[in-house]
Formats: C-alpha cells, structure tokens, sequence
C-alpha cells in the first residue's frame, strides 16, 4: 500500500523541485517511477516556461519602464505603456497572458497517470487529481506579516499600473504638464522598487524545499489515487497530474487543461486540486482572485461542504478563501469544468511557511494531507454513488 508519508520523505530529499532545473527533473523522474509501481500508464507533457515569475516581473516591470522612459521621444511609447499593462492586468487576474511566452523559455514537463475504468461504457466518470511538484523561489512578499496584505499590494500595483498607462497618454498630448511628468518619474522608481522587493529573496536565497507547498499536496493525490484504484468502482476512471510552473504562474496547469479540456465531458468530468497541506486546517476553498472573483460552485465543491457537516470532518475542516496568488484549479474554473480546491489555512487565514526558507519536512504537520485524502476519497465515493 501506498505510504504518503514515506514518499513524502523522499520528494523533500531534493533540495528544491524548481522548475525547468535539473532536481525539477529529478523529481519528475521520482514521481513516473512512483506512478508506474501504483499501476499507472505514465507520460508526460512537455511544455515551455519561464523557470521562476522572476522572469516574468522582469518583463513586465521592464516593457512599463522603456515605455515610460520613451514617452518625451515618442508617442508611439503610448501604445508600448498600454500593451505591458494589459498583460500584466491578465497576468495578475490569473488570465492567460502572452508574458508567459517571453524569453528566456525553458522546457518542464507535466507528469500525468492514468488508471482506466474496469468497465468503460458511456457512464464512465473520470477523476482528475491534481497537484503541482514544483517549489516557489523564497520571497519577501510571502513573509508571515507581508502575506495578509499580498494581495492589497498585488491590486495597488495594476491600479498605478493602469494610472501609469492613463497619466502617460495625457501627457502625450500636452495634458497636465509639467505635473504629470513627476507622476511618470515617481510611478517608475514605485515600479522599481517593486520589481526588487518581490525577486530578491530568490537572489539571496534561492528555492524552498516545498515540503509543505507542495510535496504534500503530491502526496495526497498519489494516496487518494491509490484509494480508489482499490475501492473497485468499475465506471470509474482516475487521472493524477502532477504538474510544474505552477509557482511561475499556473503555467503547467494552463497546458494540461488546454490539450485536453475539448476531449472531456463536462457532466462525467471533474477534478481535485491538492496545495499546501502541511500546517493548518483543511479547507475547502469557496473562491480565489485577485480583483475578478473565482468562484468554486460546483458539484465536487458543494459535496464537499456537505460532507463537512457529518462527523467524520467536522472538527478537522473548514471554508474559506484564497486570494494570495492563486491554485492550478483556477483554469478549470474558469473553462467550467467542476473542481474541488483544498489547501490547509490558519486561523488567520494563511498558509504558514510558504515561498519562506524553514518550508521544510521537520515543519510539516501530516493531520491537514490525511484529512484531505480521507475527504476526497470520500467525495468521489459520494459523486459515483450519486450518478
């Protein structure tokens, strides 16, 4: 039987998982083997990506800051402001943005199991658990006290983003002079010191290990796949999907869903998203985003509150929201296919030690990864029985 415990031990026995890295790719190979001993048809997918959303601050800041600094030579600067802030307004937003394609691009790769119905017929009902390997670069931005206000911060920087973009076209044709040109100066060295402040703990500091975000998350889709490959459920079809970049911005995800979503039948298709299980209380995730709303109103969703009220979880679960940052679900959500988010949150409402040095195994608390195997298995267990 499978021990989400022992591989959990040895998915933390890389120093970091890092995307596009060599120990990404270590693990990788880690995660086939695993897959191929619990039964599974094993590939992968590979697909491009920056290593780190460093890149992309990078390119982001720099594409504002060039057209800014264009803006006395040239109108066409305007047009330059413009385009960085739309992608940064979808990048933010958890939208695809044409960023992610910018150089410098790496290869990563998704590693994926299946195991297939016993008994296919048209009622087959395919189960997607999802989880991503990879680790975060350390961070200031993640600390315990900046991460309550991540997300204020994130929507202070697309609103000047979108002044910048404002204030830059009125001052192309004269408007507000010379008032406006001390705004652009005073937005640019804001843009600066941001694009520092968010990349400079993976200068100094490199990798997390990702004990907790997110090897435990791997681990609890490899268990609650084990679960049901022996729960003998004949229409049933599982899919494990351990994806990479997603501390670059979901971008494994993103992949994955775009090759396949057109395959999937929505009313026979729903998925399970495990991040971030190693301190905390496991809770089910109502909605994510940064200024749109993500809502997760959906069958998976909805069976798992109800379950929460039964015994067996009550005292162990909770609700609640996420809106630092964001999880790979996001792109189920948003091409409506059902998901089940579940992540463990303090009483604060935060995830303890993430993108921070001590994520590490002698940190991990294993109660939130067992209780989210016990209630997916329960879910699914529900799901089948009410089709």
């Amino acid at each position: 039987m499978f021990s989400p415990h022992t591989f959990l031990q040895a998915l933390c026995a890389f120093p970091h998982r890092g995307a596009a890295t060599p120990a990404g790719a270590e693990a990788a190979r880690l995660l086939q083997t695993q897959l191929a001993d619990l039964g599974a048809t094993v590939r992968t997918q590979a697909f491009t990506t920056p290593k780190t959303y460093a890149t992309i601050v990078y390119w982001l800041t720099g594409g504002l800051l060039v057209g800014l600094a264009l803006l006395p030579l040239t109108g066409v600067a305007v047009g330059f402001v413009w385009y960085f802030v739309a992608m940064a307004w979808f990048y933010f937003n958890w939208r695809y943005s044409f960023i992610i394609k910018f150089p410098a691009q790496h290869t990563a790769h998704n590693v994926i199991g299946h195991w297939p119905a016993s008994q296919p017929d048209n009622n087959v009902q395919t189960v997607i658990l999802m989880a991503h390997y990879d680790t975060a670069p350390v961070s200031l931005l993640y600390s315990p006290r900046q991460q309550a206000g991540f997300r204020a911060s994130l929507i202070l920087s697309l609103v000047l983003m979108l002044l910048a973009a404002m204030s830059a076209t009125l001052e192309a044709v004269g408007i507000g002079l010379p008032y406006l040109t001390y705004l652009r100066y005073a937005l640019m060295a804001y843009f600066i010191l941001q694009a520092i402040t968010g990349t400079l703990g993976y200068w100094l500091k490199g990798y997390t290990n990702g004990a907790s975000d997110n090897a435990t998350g791997v681990a609890a889709a490899l268990a609650t796949a084990d679960r049901l490959r022996q729960a003998n459920l004949p229409n049933l079809a599982v899919e494990v999907v351990l994806t990479s970049a997603e501390e670059a911005g979901m971008i494994g995800a993103y992949y994955y869903v775009e090759a396949h979503k057109r395959k999937w039948k929505r009313n026979r298709t729903v998925a399970i998203n495990f991040d971030t299980l190693g301190a905390g209380l496991l809770t089910v995730i109502k909605k994510t985003g940064t200024l749109e709303p993500l809502r997760y109103a959906n069958e998976p969703t909805r069976i798992a509150r109800s379950l929460l009220k039964t015994d067996a979880f009550r005292d162990r679960t909770q609700t609640g929201e996420w809106h630092t940052a964001d999880f790979d679900s996001v792109w189920f959500v948003r091409n409506d296919i059902p998901v089940l988010a579940l992540c463990a949150l303090d009483a604060r409402g935060r995830m303890p030690r993430i993108h921070q040095p001590d994520d590490t195994l002698d940190a991990v608390e294993p109660t939130p990864m067992e209780t989210a195997i016990d209630l997916a298995e329960a879910v699914v267990q529900r799901l089948m029985k009410d089709k």
